[in-house]
């Protein structure tokens, strides 16, 4: 069997426009590869114009600004080079909250039609419960400066995955029902991009001229949510399910951004022009 200490790993992480991966998008993308009983490591760091407004209340967090972005290359020509530093299936990827990151990465697949990586996908958040059970908070910095590994937060894609891999290799000594990588992975929450990767179909009957709107490239009042307020103009642009849910991905000229549209909250659609 395969020992976990000699295994290898990715670490990744990444910062984002909002938290919403219908809605918002990926502005930086870190990585680190590497195995727990060495010291050395590779990495990958990529910068990502999101084409879309960088929210100043997110740019606090991360200190990415729209000014950072915008010679940097789209997701689009990113990915292929992601693809690559991964390469072999069989490494495992590691995350902190995964879900946040696998949904994000899985919608940008998605919308560059590109076929995202198989690889198993580890949450570090259960392994350090795990391995540090008596911290009040298990947020990745907090943890990090509980173990005495920074001083600083800097919430960037390749900070957080370098004192991601810090952290999970000290964890490891803590955990010896580990020493394997099958009773790791047995252990862990494993997720795959494949999990949140949406599919383009056909409109439920009640949306049907929603389709026809498509393919005129029309633009629609629409009233959305419980409670509608003012109506919105879109551009739609495609249909698709995600987790037994439908949406629209449109212009949205309210906002002047692209936005996703979940069906069943729209109260009413109207075409209004093309």
């Amino acid at each position: 069997m395969q020992k976990t200490q000699k295994s290898e790993f990715i670490a990744f992480d990444l910062e984002t426009t909002g938290i919403s991966s219908f809605v918002d998008r990926i502005v930086d993308i870190g990585a680190v590869r590497f195995c727990p009983a060495e010291s050395r490591f590779d990495t990958f760091e990529q910068l990502v114009n999101p084409e879309q407004a960088i929210p100043p209340v997110v740019t606090a967090i991360h200190g990415i600004t729209d000014k950072d972005v915008l010679d940097q290359p789209v997701i689009d020509e990113v990915l292929p080079a992601f693809d690559d530093f991964i390469g072999s299936r069989d490494t495992v990827l590691v995350a902190h909250n995964a879900p946040f990151d696998c949904s994000f990465l899985a919608a940008a697949y998605t919308a560059c039609d590109r076929r995202p990586p198989n690889n198993r996908i580890i949450c570090s958040l259960r392994l350090f419960r795990l391995a540090f059970p008596h911290f009040k908070d298990y947020k990745l910095e907090t943890i990090g400066r509980n173990l005495g590994l920074i001083n600083n937060e800097e919430h960037r894609g390749l900070a957080d995955s370098l004192l991601l891999m810090r952290c999970l290799t000290l964890a490891l000594e803590f955990l010896p029902q580990f020493e394997f990588l099958d009773n790791l992975i047995t252990g862990s929450n494993v997720y795959r991009f494949t999990d949140y990767s949406s599919v383009d179909v056909p409109p439920p009957q009640e949306f049907d001229k929603l389709q026809l709107a498509i393919e005129g490239e029309c633009t629609l009042e629409i009233r959305y949510g419980e409670f509608p307020g003012a109506p919105r103009l879109i551009t739609p642009k495609k249909i698709f399910r995600q987790n037994n849910a439908y949406y629209v991905k449109a212009h949205c000229h309210n906002d002047n951004f692209e936005k996703t549209f979940r069906l069943d909250r729209i109260a009413s659609y109207t075409v209004v022009g093309k």
